[in-house]
């Protein structure tokens, strides 16, 4: 497999593609929502549960950093698990990541995002114009992919800016308005609280792993994946720590309904 790649795929994809294409699968819709939900675990102390998330999760990603720098084919969690147990158990996993990640979640955010779309362009609740709108969006993907490589790390840096550019407008904008009685701690939290807090942030700390798809496309891969994804993953936490340390400093949380009602709960 390995040969065959050095013929067909050109390694264009260097430390910060990496980093970026991580920060790109992690961060979503659901950060606008969370801090809403994990104070009403923990209320003022709700930072403890992105601390004791992100190091969770850091740890699992220093194993696909280890695993991705030996096992350096295209696949990600697929090629280790063949290369760990056989190609049947890596038949499983892909099929169950195609069907999960490839289709079903795939199928609710584009969704998600035409009924978006659809507040402002009525047409688009017309199942004809909706169809149209996913061959257009899925078409746009498959063309940049078509076209190589370089092509689709160049719009995975473009769509990791724009995603990022509002969050961090939020995070220097509000930073200002933070109120350090907003976060101080009342009350000290219980280890059942901060458990339901974390696992609640693993929904939005998952999909990094999958970054590591395009492996046989990395350069240097040895020391690239390694450094890419654990900086990737270390941008994810501290947004993320930010964003809740701004959004709980400017609402406050005196009464956990005014962060929901502040991220449109």
């Amino acid at each position: 497999m390995e040969s065959q790649e050095k013929i067909n795929l050109k390694r264009e994809i260097g430390v910060l593609g990496l980093a970026a294409n991580t920060v790109n699968l992690i961060i979503g819709a659901g950060i606008f929502v969370l801090p809403a939900l994990v104070a009403g675990y923990l209320g003022e102390a709700s930072i403890l549960a992105y601390i004791v998330c992100g190091f969770l999760m850091f740890t699992i990603v220093l194993c696909f950093a280890e695993i991705g720098s030996q096992i350096t084919t295209t696949g990600g969690a697929y090629a280790y698990i063949h290369a760990a147990f056989g190609p049947y158990w890596g038949f499983i996993a892909n099929s169950l990541f195609w069907f999960g990640t490839g289709v079903l979640m795939n199928a609710a955010v584009v969704n998600a995002m035409a009924d978006m779309f659809a507040v402002r362009f009525e047409s688009l609740q017309s199942p004809i114009y909706r169809a149209v709108f996913f061959f257009l969006l899925f078409g746009g993907f498959a063309f940049v992919n078509v076209r190589g490589v370089k092509y689709g790390n160049r719009m995975v840096t473009i769509n990791t800016l724009v995603k990022l550019i509002p969050i961090l407008l939020l995070i220097t904008f509000g930073w200002s308005a933070v109120s350090a009685e907003n976060l101080a701690w009342k009350d000290s939290p219980t280890l059942e609280s901060i458990g339901g807090g974390s696992l609640m942030l693993f929904f939005a700390f998952g999909g990094g792993e999958a970054s590591l798809s395009v492996s046989g496309e990395i350069k240097h891969p040895q020391k690239t994946i390694p450094y890419g994804i654990l900086l990737g993953m270390i941008t994810v936490i501290l947004i993320y720590m930010l964003i809740q340390i701004v959004s709980q400093g400017v609402l406050g949380n005196a009464d956990s309904d005014s962060i929901a009602r502040g991220f449109g709960q």
